[in-house]
Formats: structure tokens, sequence, C-alpha cells
């Protein structure tokens, strides 16, 4: 079956240690608990599209280890096509180690291994991602990932490229500042971090950080700001902003990746109005917020039922999921959450030691 988006780009496993506080430099502190998920930026924003209901396709590299094994089947179960996965014997998954104090900050510590960047151009599914809706990408590896984008361009396919990290870390794994800009004659969204924003324009005002790009990019501009909202200047360099919501918020991580989904699964494929697909964004982003982990995104009767969060509390009227098999590895984990239905049966709220499902 066709799909109606490809991703090329990051994924890993995501070893969640919940801690009372951060420690500072030298400094100390207790884990609660630790947890293991499937995440990775990449990926995350494919899951969320998914659980929305776009029928997606991922193609990216993983060893022949446990880590692995578990990122496939946290994709294979969230319906998304992984023929295109590549698996390299011998190597190791990308992973990570994200730390989480109990008022949602966080670390992360990221162990690369050697198997994401050993994707080669080659294994790119080209005839799929010139035939599909939306191309994703953090053009992370580069090369396979920069074919796909130029290939989707040219093949009127809508290129969305979501700069996850700063332009030191993508300079490490092989970018150039220019290659960056360059790449961007091939993009109609682009949504850049904040780190990575300020360091290719060399300043920290939005209007003027859209100016310097616009020579390189003629499409959309859109930035997430965390509890400050997000910003985006349309084509016309019109700027849109919307506020986050007020919640009660668990963890952070992956609200970003959230926000990446929908808001592609809005503007790209139910062609609402970039307003309009910010507000839905913004939703899901803070029904993320509410849980443990990065993959703890909405589905579209999840975010449909919770709608605009009341002020100052979760969500509170979040709809249960049912809780996978036994060993299953997509759930997103959480402590009980009060205003479930029904705890012992649903995965978005149910948790138990040493398990992953």
């Amino acid at each position: 079956m066709k799909k109606q988006v490809w991703g090329i780009g990051t994924l890993a496993m995501d070893v969640l240690m919940k801690v009372d506080t951060l420690p500072k430099e030298d400094g100390f502190c207790m884990v609660e608990s630790t947890e293991h998920q499937p995440g990775g930026s990449g990926t995350n924003v494919m899951v969320q599209m998914a659980r929305l209901g776009a029928a997606c396709g991922y193609t990216g590299a993983v060893g022949d280890d446990k880590l692995g094994q578990c990122v496939l089947e946290s994709l294979r179960q969230e319906k998304i096509d992984i023929e295109h996965m590549k698996i390299k014997p011998g190597k190791v998954t990308l992973h990570t180690e994200i730390v989480v104090d109990r008022t949602g900050a966080k670390f992360i510590m990221l162990n690369m291994g050697d198997a994401f960047g050993a994707l080669k151009q080659e294994e790119i599914p080209q005839e799929e991602i010139e035939s599909c809706e939306v191309y994703y990408t953090d053009l992370l590896p580069k090369e396979p990932a920069l074919a796909g984008l130029i290939a989707a361009k040219k093949a009127g396919v809508t290129t969305a490229f979501n700069m996850q990290v700063g332009l030191e870390t993508m300079e490490g794994l092989g970018f150039s500042k220019q290659e960056i800009l360059d790449a961007l004659a091939y993009v109609d969204i682009f949504a850049p971090c904040a780190e990575g924003l300020y360091a290719l324009t060399g300043t920290q005002d939005l209007e003027a950080c859209v100016q310097i790009l616009r020579p390189y990019c003629k499409g959309i501009f859109l930035f997430t700001q965390g509890s400050k909202g997000s910003v985006a200047f349309d084509k016309s360099d019109r700027k849109i902003t919307i506020p986050s919501k007020k919640i009660q918020v668990v963890d952070t991580t992956g609200a970003g990746d959230s926000y990446m989904g929908s808001f592609l699964f809005s503007y790209c494929l139910k062609k609402k109005g970039l307003k309009a697909s910010m507000e839905f964004a913004t939703t899901c982003a803070a029904y993320t917020c509410t849980g443990m982990g990065a993959r703890f995104s909405p589905t579209w009767q999840e975010v449909a039922a919770a709608g605009t969060l009341p002020a100052g509390t979760a969500a509170a009227a979040r709809i249960c999921r049912p809780r996978p098999a036994a060993g299953s590895v997509s759930a997103p984990r959480a402590a009980l959450s009060p205003w479930c239905c029904w705890p012992s049966s649903c995965w978005a709220c149910w948790s138990g030691p040493g398990r992953w499902g």
C-alpha cells in the first residue's frame, strides 16, 4: 500500500531515569525509577503521525542486538512500514540515556553506536519516497537522508526538515554549516531547534533569523519554544504565534516530536491552515508532556477527547488504550494516572517494574 509519509532520520532506544533532582557538577541525585522505551526523534515523529491515522514508512539502520530488535518491534506495533529498515550485523544500535527530574527538566546522553551511520545511500527506497505525500527527515545520517530529501523535492513531494540538534553536533556528524544552508533549497517546512537556528544565523531574534535564512529557503519556518509556545512564518513572512497550554508537566521528552508529527498530519495531510495546525500540534504536545517518555503521544481519539486541556491540570479526559501483549516494547510508560478508569488494562498509564509493556 502506498504510504502517505516516508521518513529517514534518527531512531533509538531510550533508557529513561527518573531522579529527585538534576545534579550539578560533582553533585548527587537519587534515581527513583528506570525504564526502557523506544525513541529517537525521527521515529517519534512517525509514531505520532501513525497514531493520528497516517500511513507511514521509515528507513534507518539498527544493529542485530537486542536494542535493534526492540526498535523494529516498536515500529511494527505502531503499524509503521519497516520493510526498508536495515539490520547491520555486529553493530550497536543508537541509544540514549535520559535523566528527568520531578519538574520534567532533563538532560540527554547520546550513544551513537555504529549501526545508525552505516545506512548507505543506495539503501533508501527511492520509489517509496517519490510516491509519498510528505518526506520527513532530520538529515541524519547525512548521505541517505539528503539524497531522500532531494529526490522527494524533485518529485513534488512536500518536504520537512526538523533540525533536532545544534550546529556543532551536525558538524560532528559530517555536515558543514554551508551544506545545511544549501539543503534548505529542497525544504518546504523548516523546523530547527533554537540552538541550531541561532548558530546558523548568529542572532536570537526570530524575525532576523527568517530574513537571514529566506534566501536559502522559500518555505515555512516553524519554531517551537517550549513553555513559550510556538511561532511560524509563512511563505510571505507573516508571523503566527500560538501560546503553550497550561498543564501539569510530568516529562517534556518527545513533546517537540509530537508537535512536529501532529503539525505535519494536520497541515500536510488534512490540509488545515497554518494557525489551526499549530493549535492542534500544541494540544498534542501538551498531552505528551502529561506522561513519561518520548512515546506518550496521543491517538486521534485521545486528543479529541482531551480537547483543550484544563489550565493547571493533566489530561483529565484521557481515554484508556488497551495494553499490548506481554513483552511489547511500544507502550509509553508512566505512573498510574489518577484519572484512568481502568489502570490495570491501560498501557497509557500502566507500569510494572522490569517490564517494557
